[in-house]
């Protein structure tokens, strides 16, 4: 089995790995989204592709500096991140974070197609030796023994060996809740840290007419794209199931 490490606290990511049979290992990326949003100036779905690789690079350093214990022994591990924004007339929608904003979310997109666009980062890390206290020389070659590595104190850690990333968009029509409805999904506090103000597998689901492409976009992390970029940096995907073997 490879091990998985997640670039993100969403729980509908983890879960959607869990049901597909990967139990990932959770480091949270702590990137300044907010940072990057200011700055970016493409269209919003790229935008959600550069928070992905962002999160995955912040995460990937950490690993490179110091094997979190979960992965010592592992020779190779994927990571992987995503990030999810809702477009609605050019805009971005992120988390609305507040009760107030989320019923301005809502005054402008019931009723209303929207797409919900979702990044994707997939890096595969590798483990290399290296001789503590000996820069530039190699850790092992023909001429060293065991013994003599040994003494030299040699370590290993990971090294980025490939990383793709790639966006898919599924389009929502969003329901009309009666003002009732609404502030009684507001009063859940759930649509303040989701994409959008709402989530398909939670309250908000009831509020979501139609889909037209992968639900599990629209969830955060579609598994056939994650799959497809996996593929694509030559693993096989069902090498990523906790299964036992």
């Amino acid at each position: 089995m490879i091990p998985v490490v997640l670039a993100s606290q969403s729980p509908s990511r983890r879960q959607i790995l869990q049901a597909g049979g990967i139990d990932p290992v959770i480091i949270v990326s702590a990137v300044d989204e907010r940072a990057i949003e200011d700055e970016f100036t493409g269209s919003v779905g790229d935008l959600t592709t550069a928070l992905s690789e962002a999160k995955a690079h912040a995460v990937i350093d950490r690993m490179i500096a110091s094997t979190p214990p979960a992965l010592h022994g592992a020779e190779t591990v994927v990571v992987i991140a995503g990030d999810s924004l809702l477009e609605f007339d050019d805009r971005a929608i992120g988390k609305p974070g507040t009760a107030e904003r989320t019923r301005a979310v809502w005054s402008e997109i019931a009723g209303q197609w929207t797409q919900l666009h979702s990044g994707h980062t997939v890096a595969v890390l590798t483990r290399t030796r290296h001789a503590i206290g000996a820069p530039g020389r190699p850790a092992a070659d023909d001429r060293t023994g065991a013994a003599e590595r040994a003494d030299r104190g040699d370590s290993t850690r990971f090294e980025l060996s490939a990383l793709r990333s790639k966006r898919s968009t599924t389009s929502v029509l969003i329901g009309s809740p009666s003002p009732q409805e609404l502030e009684a999904y507001i009063a859940t506090e759930e649509p303040f840290q989701v994409a959008g103000a709402l989530t398909i597998d939670g309250f908000g689901g009831a509020f979501v007419d139609r889909l037209d492409g992968d639900h599990l976009t629209v969830l955060g992390l579609s598994l056939p794209v994650v799959r497809e970029l996996v593929t694509d940096m030559g693993l096989f995907w069902p090498d990523l199931w906790a299964l036992e073997r």
